[in-house]
């Protein structure tokens, strides 16, 4: 896979951001990349934004899918100044507008700026469990829900992208959204980068379903050529096997 970096780095002050269901008072640290957005190949793009957890900064990915004249936007960057500077990017840099959003579940990460892309005329579409969750969080809701996604396995089309529901893994309401023309697979944070060792953040996960949540995924598309997890560097198929040893080592 070859990555053609565009880099857009802003120095923000974010508010009050919900990692789970717990609360954090995050002011930008020293060393704090911003936002930064990597074109992984002709029409998709990785955004990454970045919150400070527990005193360490982490990364948050999303991407931005071009469909024809419009684009389409998986994620929100990670709040509400995040999303509002990664919204002037896409204006100053691709020039094309962003037709819908989605999220992939109910953690802050996922939906913290969805008011934002709301009140931009962007309609920000969800699993239908990514609303309950979100309200009972306190995060912002996003207020469109997708349909045909109740039971583990299924898919729904979503322009020209498909959205599967695995089932619960690191949320219970965690989708993955595959790019048939790219074969590539958004895996959200329900896929762990290969240099990662832990399964992270299980506060809300569905630790008994998710190693079907990664096998539901591996027999939807077993051609996926390149894997994005939501926190950390993209991969291949190995990174929906490397979840399986992370499994083996948690004992999940």
């Amino acid at each position: 896979m070859k990555h053609h970096a565009f880099y857009a780095t802003w120095l923000l002050l974010l508010g009050l951001l919900t990692v789970g269901c717990q609360s954090h008072h995050r002011h930008s640290p020293p060393g704090n990349p911003g936002l930064q957005v990597e074109q992984l190949e002709p029409g998709v793009w990785m955004h990454t934004s970045y919150n400070t957890f527990n005193g360490v900064v982490y990364p948050s990915n999303g991407l931005i899918v071009r469909e024809d004249d419009h684009l389409v936007l998986l994620d929100s960057a990670w709040g509400a100044e995040a999303t509002e500077a990664l919204l002037v990017w896409i204006d100053k840099e691709i020039g094309l507008p962003v037709d819908r959003a989605l999220s992939t579940h109910f953690h802050s990460d996922r939906t913290g700026g969805a008011a934002v892309l709301e009140a931009a005329g962007i309609p920000v579409w969800s699993h239908p469990m990514t609303q309950r969750l979100s309200a009972e969080a306190g995060n912002p809701v996003p207020a469109n829900a997708l349909s045909g996604l109740d039971t583990a396995g299924n898919t729904t089309a979503f322009g020209s992208v498909e959205v599967l529901y695995p089932g619960g893994g690191h949320a219970r309401d965690n989708i993955m959204v595959w790019l048939p023309e790219r074969k590539m697979l958004y895996g959200g944070c329900a896929v762990r980068e290969r240099a990662t060792d832990n399964l992270g953040n299980t506060a809300d996960a569905d630790l008994a379903h998710w190693p079907q949540a990664i096998r539901h995924a591996q027999a939807a598309y077993p051609q996926a050529e390149t894997v994005i997890p939501g926190h950390g560097e993209p991969g291949g198929p190995e990174l929906l096997e490397h979840m399986h040893t992370l499994f083996e080592d948690s004992g999940t």
